[in-house]
């Protein structure tokens, strides 16, 4: 196929850029805080009004397309409408009506947009607020709606592993445990175990606090019938809260006889989804990971295979599972949660050498049908290809990216072809606008493009392996491009400066860019190795990029803080730089050592430590004056945290900071107490089982000798020995003991002093609101004092003109006097005929009131005929909204049916070649066809020849009769005579 084929005419490589209008949303969410703030301050009726109908203005915006998705906390308005959401909500002057439509703009946001759903969760803490919300319409008794509007918003918001939980969790908890074994079954059932599976996911703390509660047994009962329902949320919340919680029946689920039956049943949900509850497929492919991938990696990064997956690959449904699951992304949209946790899923699966293989085939062997043209393999491409400036999640095309490299990788390995799988000219065009990404380190969204080039150098590196594509992987890939790529790293990435100072000048941490170029570097490494055997140019290229020094940061930094991939990357790349014997190795090992001081320093030297790093470079800090030291500042640190969290010292006296780092380095001495008690352990364990060996050793040894000779000297060494054990024995357990409730103690500390934290965090929370409003009053008082001193001003100047004027008024009043006398004489007179006028102008105004109740009762009728104009709109308003949807599946299938007519035209282009070639054995066929003719023409000649010689012989054959029958005549006439 060449590059100008249509085959790939309906993919996109950059989407449309979504008409979004930033002054409407400048113009909306600026009224809705606006509305708000005026709310916080005074909660009238009118205020309540302008908030009630700005929230509507937001929900109905935000309702539209993907606004939602693409909000920004860096919007102000934004930002500020969700801070006075938790003041708002809490407020008791707030009714239920304003509540309900800021908890439809909340999950709206919260559904489509995860940045602002985690600063809900997390620096907001509105999971409380949302709370306190539940009790206030149990108790109000507020309908089902209003519960499950609430239930659902917390169920978002509590998905997140940050969020912030508090004393007010152990009142949820009981809340829902208890609506979940409630009978008959609510209808909000369903979002109540998905919370509790949220919590459940979240930390251990809270699986104890499910655990303590008093209808426990009870719940866990229900959790097995639950097993049986027929809502798939409620299934897959069953199998996650089962998993944590119940030791006894989890070893029954997730039993390797029972498990493959848990695995289908998981995927399943996953496949097939639940319309009617939220995050389903979110929970099931996150429990899928958990039981496929373990948490704890065996050596360094790399991922392992966890002990509930290990027969995976023997289950028959596997392949069938994860073909339909990859279906998915077919279908779903790439921009939704959905999607990015099956592209998780996957990448997490291929992660483990063990199951990539497998599951890329599958994946690869999903045929399209007439019904569906698209494999999900085109379906990855599609959404690879899509810019990450323009997506709502940036990090969507980058795991396509991941995920098709993987899969192409395992098309290229087995020396197979990628173009019946995917066309060379969607590829060729995919990597071409990966590696030629902008990087601009000023801009927020670097690390995407640096992350962006790396992988569509990865990608180019897989393809040029195969001979159809590596022709315009040489083209787009030039040697002068590579050579840019890697000067613009060598000269801007940060690493060359950052190791070329002392470790003890390496203050600030490298960027993530910076992390994310140094692979770049990498990965341009391996592509000019394979290109370097096709083109003189990339093999000059690659030559001078190793001889480079500039390499050896990079390779320094990789190796010495790279994961495993980067590491064997780095590794690879120096075995090539050995072949130049003018590399530099020594500076790389200078540079290697110093990172791994560097790191040694972090350890060692706490930033509150008074030991100088010359002692610590040279091993000479006293460990007992050390070990003093410790034990004094833990006892003052010990006082400290009494007098603050039992005797109730006031918070005001220190620093929320100074507190912060107490009960961290209160931590940090528990953990140390812990790691010498283990130490010291392991050396009592090591010299028991010396002990033990020596006891062995000398039993071998008495037995191959005389037994009835034993000296005295063996017999007390074997005594002291077997008392050294026994008291090596009493001190293990004792240390056992002691570590058990030192465990205890630490698990109960930590406890306390994270309860603490939160308190303090709380009141710390409360001040900075404290001080926000304090400053809002200094601002108005400072602009009222303005305003008063600029009116005192202008005050004290009309005052003197005022001064003025009344010296002149006062001479005035003087001629004025006489005027007087004169003007009431001619009032008088004038009076009269103003008395006459006024009768006149009474008429008048009698007639005018008239008119005027006539206007009123027309302009009453009028609104009442507005009002109903007004509700008919409203209506017409929601059907041109239900019309909007139908138009947006009529242009889905519309998608559907241009992809099948550009299927079909290329069904039509291979009918119009295949008629081609026919037409040219129909114009073969005509011409055998002529030379039969000709053939036949001389054949058809000779017939005619033979046909006369015929004709004349049978001429002659009648004459001959003829005669015959004349002499058979002349015979019989003869024999009569």
């Amino acid at each position: 196929m060449e590059r100008g084929d249509p085959q790939f005419s309906s993919f996109r490589t950059k989407p449309r850029q979504p008409i979004v209008a930033s002054r409407d949303i400048e113009e909306v969410f600026s009224r809705a805080s606006t509305s708000a703030a005026r709310y916080v301050s005074d909660s009238s009726s009118e205020n309540t009004t302008r908030l009630d109908e700005s929230l509507s203005e937001v929900i109905r915006f935000i309702s539209e397309g993907d606004y939602a998705a693409r909000l920004t906390l860096k919007n102000t308005h934004v930002l500020e409408l969700l801070d006075y959401t938790p003041v708002t909500l809490s407020a008791n002057t707030t009714n239920a009506i304003t509540r309900s439509r800021f908890y439809r703009m909340l999950f709206t946001i919260a559904f489509r947009n995860i940045p602002i759903r985690r600063y809900m969760a997390c620096e907001l803490e509105l999971c409380a607020s949302i709370f306190n919300c539940l009790k206030i319409s149990l108790r109000e008794e507020l309908g089902p709606q209003n519960m499950i509007d609430i239930l659902r918003l917390l169920q978002v918001l509590c998905y997140e592993k940050t969020a912030t939980l508090g004393i007010w969790t152990n009142e949820l908890i009981s809340f829902l445990i208890g609506e979940v074994c409630r009978e008959p079954e609510q209808e909000w059932m369903a979002y109540c175990i998905a919370i509790l599976c949220n919590l459940a996911t979240r930390s251990k703390s809270v699986c104890n606090r499910i655990k303590k509660s008093s209808s426990y047994k009870q719940f866990s009962r229900r959790i097995m019938t639950l097993l049986q329902h027929n809502a798939r949320i409620i299934v897959v919340s069953s199998l996650v809260l089962i998993g944590y919680l119940e030791e006894r029946v989890r070893d029954v689920v997730y039993c390797t006889k029972n498990v493959h039956e848990t695995f289908q049943c998981v995927f399943n949900v996953l496949i097939l989804g639940d319309d009617d509850c939220l995050m389903t497929r979110q929970i099931a492919a996150d429990l899928l990971r958990r039981l496929i991938v373990s948490d704890t990696p065996a050596l360094s990064s790399t991922p392992t295979l966890a002990t509930t997956g290990q027969d995976i690959l023997k289950y028959d449904f596997f392949d069938n599972c994860i073909q339909q699951t990859a279906a998915l992304l077919i279908n779903l949209d790439p921009m939704m949660e959905e999607s990015m946790k099956i592209y998780d899923l996957f990448l997490s699966l291929c992660s483990l050498q063990i199951l990539r293989s497998s599951v890329c085939h599958a994946i690869l062997k999903f045929q399209p049908t007439d019904s569906r043209l698209t494999t999900p393999v085109l379906a990855i491409a599609k959404t690879a290809s899509i810019d990450y400036r323009y997506c709502i999640n940036s990090e969507v095309p980058l795991k396509a990216l991941k995920l098709l490299a993987y899969l192409l990788k395992e098309i290229i390995e087995p020396n197979e072809k990628i173009h019946p799988i995917v066309p060379i000219n969607h590829l060729i065009n995919l990597i071409e606008d990966c590696i030629k990404t902008p990087i601009d380190p000023n801009d927020e969204n670097v690390e995407f493009a640096c992350r962006r080039v790396h992988l569509g150098l990865k990608l180019a590196e897989i393809v040029s392996r195969d001979e159809d594509f590596r022709p315009e992987v040489l083209n787009i890939c030039s040697a002068h491009l590579c050579n840019q790529i890697a000067n613009y790293q060598f000269h801007q990435n940060p690493v060359v400066l950052y190791l070329t100072k002392p470790p003890l000048q390496r203050t600030e941490s490298l960027k993530q860019w910076s992390i994310s170029g140094i692979c770049i570097v990498l990965e341009l490494c391996r592509l000019l190795a394979v290109l370097k055997d096709h083109s003189k140019m990339h093999k000059d290229q690659y030559w001078q990029l190793l001889k480079d020094d500039h390499l050896v940061p990079f390779l320094a930094y990789a190796i010495a803080f790279g994961d495993h991939e980067t590491v064997q990357h780095a590794f690879v790349t120096y075995s090539h730089c050995t072949q130049i014997h003018a590399f530099p190795s020594n500076l790389l090992a200078e540079m290697l050592a110093s990172c791994t001081l560097q790191r040694r320093l972090g350890i060692e030297l706490p930033k509150n430590s008074q030991t100088s790093t010359q002692d610590v470079r040279n091993g000479l800090s006293d460990r007992p004056q050390s070990a003093e030291l410790d034990e004094r500042s833990l006892k003052s640190l010990d006082e400290l945290l009494k007098r603050v969290s039992i005797e109730g010292a006031s918070l005001k006296d220190a620093k929320t900071s100074d507190i912060f780092a107490a009960f961290e380095r209160k931590i940090s001495f528990l953990m140390a107490r812990e790691r010498d008690l283990e130490a010291l352990l392991k050396a009592k364990d090591d010299q028991l089982t010396q002990s033990e060996k020596l006891r062995m050793q000398y039993r071998g040894t008495s037995s191959g000798q005389n037994t009835n000779f034993v000296s005295d000297v063996e017999i007390s060494k074997m005594r002291l020995i077997m008392q050294e054990c026994e008291d090596l024995r009493e001190k293990n357990q004792s240390l056992n003991r002691l570590i058990e409730t030192t465990k205890q103690k630490h698990v109960i500390e930590t406890a306390e002093l994270q309860e603490s934290l939160m308190r303090s965090a709380q009141e710390c929370e409360k001040l900075k609101i404290e001080l926000k409003d304090g400053q809002k009053m200094i601002d108005s008082f400072s602009l009222s004092c303005e305003d008063l001193k600029r009116k005192l001003d202008l005050s004290t100047a009309n005052c003197v003109d005022q001064q003025k004027k009344l010296t002149k008024i006062e001479n005035d009043f003087i001629l004025a006097t006489n005027e007087v006398k004169c003007l009431k004489l001619e009032a008088d007179r004038t009076r009269q005929s103003h008395e006459t006028e006024i009768v006149k102008l009474n008429a008048d105004v009698a007639q005018k009131v008239t008119r005027i109740e006539q206007f009123i009762n027309e302009n009453f009728e009028i609104k009442r005929l507005y009002e109903e104009k007004h509700v008919e709109c409203e209506a017409i308003k929601e059907q041109t909204v239900q019309f909007e949807g139908r138009l947006m599946l009529k242009e889905r299938e519309v998608a559907k049916i241009h992809e099948q007519l550009i299927n079909a035209e290329q069904r039509q282009l291979t009918r119009d070649r295949e008629l081609l070639a026919a037409q040219k054995e129909v114009e073969l066929y005509e011409e055998r066809l002529s030379n039969k003719e000709r053939e036949n023409t001389n054949i058809y000649t000779e017939m005619q020849r033979i046909r006369e010689e015929l004709e004349s012989t049978k001429g002659e054959l009648s004459k001959m009769e003829q005669l015959q029958e004349a002499m058979y005549a002349l015979a019989s006439s003869n024999r009569k005579r």
